[in-house]
């Protein structure tokens, strides 16, 4: 077998559907297993999906496991040379996985692959090939071209003499050895969802070189099982997704250590002053009521306080489930 082919479903019927028939229409060149891991979803889906796919493998976890949880029980039933983490709002548009297996044969000194992401209309998606960007974004500055340039020198972009090394694959379409994963190790269990591809593309990295092929490309569609993400308001003082967040925290504990997540929360304290401060004062100078339109300031010291609900689980980095209430998502 070449390639395990692993999908989590949680509630995206048509789209999971949609990924597989893509995978068996364009996938000629390998031989593949598909494993679907359903995280209790309770819509039917196994039932109808397994009679369209009679040899595809559906796995349930009984709870909503996430996406390092299922993904590991996945891996744990692969046979494949090769594991294919595919999120099943993906949907292929040629035989991709065949190019990136045959490309990976014969480039023993990388780990793991990925391809550009699409929207819908094929135009490419952003993607950002060192962390260093990505890093930044954890921290909340007040604007200003001063701030951003200290944050840039702080940390700084990753580069490569490879053009195609990156510092991450995301995890939509992410193509790893079996040698690697056994190195690595499987997904740490600690994520519910988010961040874990990132904390385990990290240490994929260290066991050998990670590439995204330009030349392939695959669609992914907009938010997935988890629609509500569209409705999130963005703002320089607002852009967190409570559980994009704390996972982020998580990570930044494992991969760097207690210090950079000390700074990383001392960053976020000394910024709720700063930001009522600022409100406070622009609404004086604009004869306003000092103390209106405070909601986004309020909003963001509630998520701070929400973080720091965890501080000490985070500090001992002991094994935990990091997975938040959906109802302080709002």
């Amino acid at each position: 077998m070449d390639v395990s082919i692993i999908i989590i479903h949680y509630k995206t019927l048509k789209l999971t559907t949609d990924c597989i028939r893509s995978i068996y229409a364009y996938t000629k060149g390998v031989s593949f297993e598909i494993i679907v891991v359903d995280n209790d979803s309770q819509d039917g889906a196994g039932e109808i999906i397994t009679a369209e796919f009679q040899e595809i493998q559906w796995l349930n976890m009984g709870y909503n496991a996430g996406f390092s949880r299922a993904n590991n029980t996945g891996i744990r039933a692969a046979k494949g040379r090769y594991y294919l983490l595919l999120n099943s709002d993906t949907e292929l548009i040629d035989d991709i996985i065949t190019r990136c297996v045959h490309r990976l044969d014969t480039q023993p000194d990388t780990a793991a692959c990925g391809g550009i992401q699409l929207f819908s209309d094929r135009t490419p998606r952003p993607f950002y090939r060192s962390l260093a960007i990505f890093k930044r974004t954890l921290y909340v500055l007040p604007p200003g071209q001063f701030f951003k340039t200290v944050l840039e020198k702080l940390i700084p972009e990753t580069y490569y003499d490879d053009p195609d090394q990156v510092d991450w694959i995301p995890a939509a379409f992410l193509l790893a050895k079996r040698e690697a994963v056994a190195k690595a190790g499987l997904l740490d269990e600690d994520f519910f969802l988010y961040g874990e591809d990132v904390e385990w593309n990290c240490r994929l990295g260290r066991t050998g070189k990670l590439k995204v092929f330009e030349d392939c490309g695959y669609i992914h569609h907009e938010w997935g099982s988890n629609p509500r993400r569209k409705d999130v308001l963005i703002t320089i003082i607002n852009r967190f997704y409570p559980q994009i967040q704390l996972s982020n925290l998580v990570w930044v504990r494992k991969e760097f250590g207690i210090g950079r997540y000390l700074g990383l929360m001392l960053n976020y304290y000394l910024m709720i002053p700063i930001y009522f401060g600022w409100k406070i004062a622009l609404n004086a100078s604009k004869f306003r009521n000092p103390f209106g339109e405070l909601e986004q300031q309020k909003d963001f010291a509630r998520k701070v306080w929400l973080f720091s609900t965890y501080f000490w689980k985070i500090i001992r980095n002991k094994p935990y489930f990091y997975k938040l209430d959906p109802k302080s998502h709002v």
